[in-house]
């Protein structure tokens, strides 16, 4: 499922008149489309914490639970009704992460964690990934985290060029899949963003679908080679404490003072009341501002460059964090009347607050008509005769698959159909919405 081209206003005339319903046109470019005006209904990006580094960052990194029912308040996903209450407890949360791996240091890091019954989260190197299967699956099995973290975290190759950077995202994505069988939107930069990252890799990442995590509290367990665990405890201790905190660790080769320091870090946090929690893709990334001065002399992120990614990401869809996350999720199924419209865990995913599904699966069980412009990637959907909503691929052409898999928020493109959503259930064992006749 395509996590979103663009949902766009309402259209002109219409061009269909007593087609039947669930009808499907695929057509080529006709003139008069028209400028595209953005609708008010397209979803925001994640918020972002940014800060300098060094500086600490304010406030707490889970966005709140949107509410999805007037009638059912308690019907919100269970993991947003965990952290509201925890919001509302003040309850400090802590994100573990390790980058580096995985390695022979992460074997003796998982079981640590294991022991204590903590949650981390690992920022993976392809290249580790292909030669430490065993690890990784073992990471995920118990139920850590998985992180993108480039292929070779070579920084002169990654920060010369966003055309080398992004392949090594792309081929790190591809490594983590053949691996694990799933894929990941979690992003951390070797070295972290500051004077690495310039304005246009955030923007060629975040409409490529990935979240850039850099974080408020590093270990110095990486500031040179062999830094003593004593040291590194030492570090943490110093580090000002927060509501959110999201704490550098490495658990790659030459790691091996972190893992001994490991255990006094979870004791120190632990003694402050900090609840251990992974990182998911409802989470506000924490981020680093742009430096004035980067630490690279190179070209600008070009547009080719950007769309290569955009363009993987597209392909291959931003919903399988949500099967990362929920193995066991339910169906999601619809109701109005009588009919029913059931879709199975690949096929939604809940992405800050909305529930989204694919437009061309929903739009055909309402009775809507869809037309496809592949050529220049282009989905006009009409109901009632009007055209209700247009989507814009940001790389131009798209394929019927691509087409099939391009995901909405249910509730804002329910409404440009003139649909009311009445009650909402979403729960660990079910999840079911109910619309108006």
């Amino acid at each position: 499922m395509v996590v979103w081209f663009g949902l766009f206003g309402l259209g002109g005339p219409a061009l269909y008149s007593g087609d039947t319903a669930s009808e499907r046109e695929v057509v080529q470019a006709s003139a008069g489309l028209g400028p595209i005006a953005e609708s008010v209904a397209k979803p925001v990006l994640i918020e972002q914490i940014s800060y300098e580094p060094g500086k600490q960052a304010e406030g707490n990194a889970f966005p709140e639970a949107a509410s999805l029912s007037e009638n059912n308040k308690a019907a919100a996903a269970p993991q947003e009704q965990e952290q509201k209450q925890n919001l509302k407890q003040n309850e400090k949360l802590l994100y573990l992460t390790f980058d580096d791996g995985p390695s022979e240091n992460t074997k003796q890091v998982l079981d640590l964690l294991k022991r204590e019954g903590i949650t981390a989260t690992f920022f993976v190197l392809g290249e580790q990934v292909l030669k430490q299967p065993e690890i990784a699956k073992r990471i995920v099995a118990e139920g850590h985290a998985i992180g993108n973290h480039t292929f070779n975290h070579k920084y002169d190759r990654l920060y010369g060029s966003f055309a080398e950077f992004a392949s090594q995202v792309m081929k790190t994505d591809e490594a983590i899949y053949k691996t694990l069988g799933l894929r990941t939107t979690l992003f951390r930069a070797p070295g972290g963003t500051y004077s690495n990252f310039d304005q246009g890799y955030f923007d060629a990442m975040a409409e490529a679908g990935y979240q850039v995590h850099d974080w408020n509290v590093d270990s110095g367990d990486s500031k040179r080679v062999g830094v003593p665990a004593a040291e590194i405890i030492s570090t943490i201790k110093k580090s000002k404490l927060a509501a959110t905190l999201n704490v550098l660790l490495h658990d790659g080769k030459g790691h091996a003072e972190s893992v001994k320091a490991l255990p006094a870090i979870l004791k120190y946090y632990k003694s402050k009341g900090y609840t251990f929690v992974p990182l998911t893709d409802q989470v506000k990334p924490i981020q680093f501002n742009v430096a004035k001065q980067l630490k690279w002399d190179r070209a600008k992120v070009s547009k080719p460059e950007k769309q290569s990614l955009i363009a993987f990401s597209e392909k291959l869809g931003r919903n399988s964090l949500l099967v990362q996350a929920e193995p066991n999720a339910p169906s999601l199924i619809l109701h109005r009347g009588e009919q029913l419209l059931e879709l199975s865990k690949e096929e939604y995913r809940l992405r800050n607050g909305s529930i989204e599904v694919p437009l061309l699966k929903l739009s055909e069980w309402v009775g809507g008509i869809t037309k496809l412009d592949l050529e220049h990637g282009i989905i006009e959907a009409y109901y009632d005769g009007n055209q209700v909503l247009k989507l814009s691929s940001q790389t131009g052409k798209m394929t019927v698959e691509q087409s099939e898999r391009m995901a909405v928020p249910v509730r804002a493109t329910l409404e440009k159909f003139g649909i009311v959503i009445t009650s909402v259930v979403y729960n660990d064992q079910q999840r079911e919405i109910w619309l108006s006749a």
